[in-house]
């Protein structure tokens, strides 16, 4: 039987898997990213630890997703948001050499829209968009069966595409891109705003209490989950809150999903697909998130008779590990 490895390296952790023909991952391991290292030595250390996994198994390919800027046909990564040291990095070329594989490389996204496509939540689909969510917002597209890419290799860059022109600054140079409300930073933003706002009024109320009687506001569990230390504050609190019905986490999930619905449909307007992939670490908030993203999807499609659905990941961390160990298929076939 014939493996391929998998590997999705982002800014904090670089998972790798090793995947057999029905897209089983057989073994996994997961390294620590150092952001500040220089990008040889992280691709050493990856090559290392692939080699050692795939001893004594018939290894077809190596397939890598990064996020950031990457050519594809060539392996380059121009740039990655996550990576500040690297720029322009032949990474087909230093692996090659390094694992005496064939090598393939592609944006982050569009290797979690693959394993979704061909293993997870949208299998069967011809037209599909996955959208990561985390600390940014990634998009991969499949329309017609293939994966697209854009002649620049900008395609799905939804995280950037502007919801409030007049809004908050962006890395990127613009001013209200999405994933400046709906990424993991904005999210917790929101959150601490609404706890500090409710523990003042708390402690008004506790005051008038004491003088007046009457009955005082419900506290967030969010508090009890952090300790009541904001630093501790992260979306899997959040998450966790939401579900047990927290009304004020409620209010953050709920508030998210309408800026992110938003978006979403302004590329189902583009692009028409059967069906929507929320991915990514933020998608565990779960149902209360899909809940509001589908509302505010459907309050905007007045008089459009459109048939898609959106769902949640399957695959979560996954979908990185088995898209990127199909990449070899994926264009070898399409050279």
């Amino acid at each position: 039987m014939s493996f391929c490895l998998g590997a999705d390296i982002g800014g904090t952790n670089i998972r790798i898997g090793l995947v057999d023909e029905e897209g089983r991952i057989v073994a996994r391991r997961r390294l620590r990213t150092d952001p500040q290292a220089p990008p040889g030595t992280v691709l050493e250390r990856l090559a290392r630890t692939a080699l050692a996994m795939a001893e004594k198994h018939e290894v077809a390919s190596f397939g890598i997703g990064i996020a950031g800027l990457v050519d594809h046909r060539d392996g380059l990564v121009f740039t990655s948001p996550n990576l500040p040291a690297w720029e322009r990095v032949p990474v087909k070329d230093i692996l090659s050499r390094l694992t005496r594989l064939p090598v393939f490389c592609a944006n982050d996204a569009n290797v979690v829209a693959l394993g979704e496509w061909l293993f997870g939540a949208a299998r069967g689909s011809t037209d599909v968009l996955v959208i990561t969510l985390g600390t940014g917002v990634g998009t991969g597209i499949i329309a017609e069966g293939r994966l697209l890419l854009g002649a620049n290799h900008y395609a799905g860059e939804l995280g950037h595409t502007v919801i409030f022109p007049n809004g908050v600054s962006c890395p990127c140079g613009n001013r209200g891109c999405l994933e400046r409300y709906v990424g993991a930073e904005a999210i917790v933003h929101r959150c601490r705003r609404l706890l500090r706002l409710q523990q003042h009024r708390l402690a008004s109320n506790r005051n008038q209490l004491t003088l007046f009687g009457g009955a005082s506001e419900q506290q967030s569990l969010l508090f009890d989950l952090i300790n009541y230390d904001y630093r501790r504050l992260t979306p899997k609190e959040i998450g966790i809150a939401a579900r047990k019905g927290d009304r004020l986490a409620l209010e953050v999930v709920e508030e998210t999903g309408r800026l992110l619905g938003l978006g979403i449909y302004n590329a189902i307007m583009i692009l028409d697909p059967e069906i929507i992939v929320l991915g990514g670490g933020i998608s565990r908030l779960g149902r209360p998130l899909l809940r509001a993203v589908q509302k505010s999807v459907n309050s905007r499609l007045y008089g459009a008779n459109r048939s898609f659905r959106i769902v949640l990941s399957k695959l979560v961390d996954d979908a990185g590990i088995l898209g990127a160990s199909r990449l070899g298929q994926i264009f070898s076939a399409s050279d």
